[in-house]
């Protein structure tokens, strides 16, 4: 193990503390439920929790994730050693600064969390613009779309507008459902054929279109124009566009997989989350309900899935998933199952629910932090 290999590509780092902060954040909140108190800082609660799952945890998971594949997209350095320390001091700041709003000024808190978001997009379009892989380039689009909506929360907090702050989250989680169906276009065919040999997952061209379109359609909708009708319709599509592109990726080996199947279930939670979403225009189920089985599901799941599969790729190592990581695949998807199903069937046990969801959710990167820390901070075994 050096000290020097955590700093020598973004996924080390960045995966690292979203295995951390996926405990911390979960466990502050849960303690919240449980006892009614939360340290006084500078968001509510509520915005508190949804603010750091988002551009806290996930952005973290996002950053290690694309700045170790721009990397190998363009055949150029994204960050690394002091660039990629100085990187994730700006992402730890802006989680430690909001409980430092006795000391500081609330516009420098804000400030502090807004830096990392184009700090980030500008280590990545460097070498995307040197080696002119503009097809890289929405998912810096998509970047500036999660800094303009971290904008407006900010400015909402600081009551300087009045956008809303659930509109911005629902638009937010969004954008992460668009990165969610452009990589996975990129890399689930990807992955299958080299895992499964033989396996020719189908890639429909049309279907992968209009599958991120839709959720593009969505997004919009909820940003400027919350229709019901025009939403219920564009949510339809999503769903069996989104499903149909899954079944054509599908096949019996895949399935046998846990580390393609892991990718699978958190698809399928995004398509039911969309779904659910959908029905809740129709005044059946719940909104809430469907928000957690994108967020808990489909972000939650991917991104466990995902920091699995690349940290034992990029590290030198057999991309298999032995019992531990097969468990902490079990806790997650149980965690999503006793956040959406169980209150959707059983509303009344409600709180319980949200207990037993919270535990698998601690339990499962729990067991990620404990196994891909030594993974992380060593150097590649093929280095050894």
């Amino acid at each position: 193990m050096t000290t020097t290999a955590v700093w020598s590509l973004g996924f080390r780092p960045f995966f690292l503390l979203a295995g951390i902060s996926a405990v911390v954040f979960i466990a502050l909140w849960g303690g919240l439920i449980a006892h009614g108190g939360f340290p006084q800082n500078y968001y509510s609660p509520l915005n508190w929790h949804a603010h750091e799952m988002l551009f806290g945890y996930t952005v973290a998971v996002v950053s290690g994730f694309l700045l170790t594949a721009v990397k190998n997209w363009t055949g150029r350095e994204t960050a690394s050693g002091i660039k990629l320390a100085s990187l994730v001091l700006v992402w730890l700041l802006g989680r430690l600064m909001p409980f430092m709003n006795n000391w500081v000024d609330d516009w420098f808190i804000a400030l502090v969390d807004l830096a990392f978001l184009p700090y980030l997009i500008l280590c990545l379009a460097m070498p995307i613009w040197q080696q002119r892989t503009f097809r890289n380039a929405p998912v810096l689009l998509l970047l500036l779309g999660l800094f303009v909506a971290n904008i407006l929360f900010h400015m909402d907090t600081l009551q300087l507008t009045n956008v809303g702050v659930t509109r911005l989250f629902h638009v937010t989680i969004g954008i992460i459902l668009i990165f969610i169906a452009i990589i996975a276009g990129r890399v689930v065919p990807f992955f299958i054929r080299s895992a499964c040999k033989g396996t020719v997952p189908l890639v429909w061209p049309v279907i992968e279109w209009i599958s991120v379109l839709s959720i593009v359609a969505i997004v919009v909708l909820k940003a400027f124009y919350d229709d019901s009708n025009a939403l219920l319709l564009v949510s339809v599509v999503a769903v069996l566009s989104n499903a149909i592109r899954m079944m054509a990726w599908s096949s019996t080996e895949a399935f046998k997989q846990p580390m393609l199947l892991v990718l699978f279930s958190g698809y399928l939670w995004m398509v039911l989350g969309i779904g659910l979403d959908a029905l809740s225009l129709l005044n059946i189920g719940s909104s809430q309900l469907a928000l957690h089985a994108m967020t808990v599901g489909s972000i939650g799941v991917l991104t466990l899935g995902m920091m699995c599969r690349v940290s034992l790729g990029h590290t030198g190592r057999a991309i298999k998933a032995n019992w531990l990581i097969v468990l902490a695949f079990l806790l997650i998807n149980g965690a999503v199952v006793f956040r959406v199903l169980f209150p959707l069937f059983m509303p009344m046990d409600y709180v319980l629910w949200l207990n037993v969801s919270s535990v698998l959710w601690l339990l499962a990167f729990l067991l990620f932090s404990v196994y891909f820390t030594p993974v992380l901070l060593a150097r590649r075994v093929d280095e050894d």
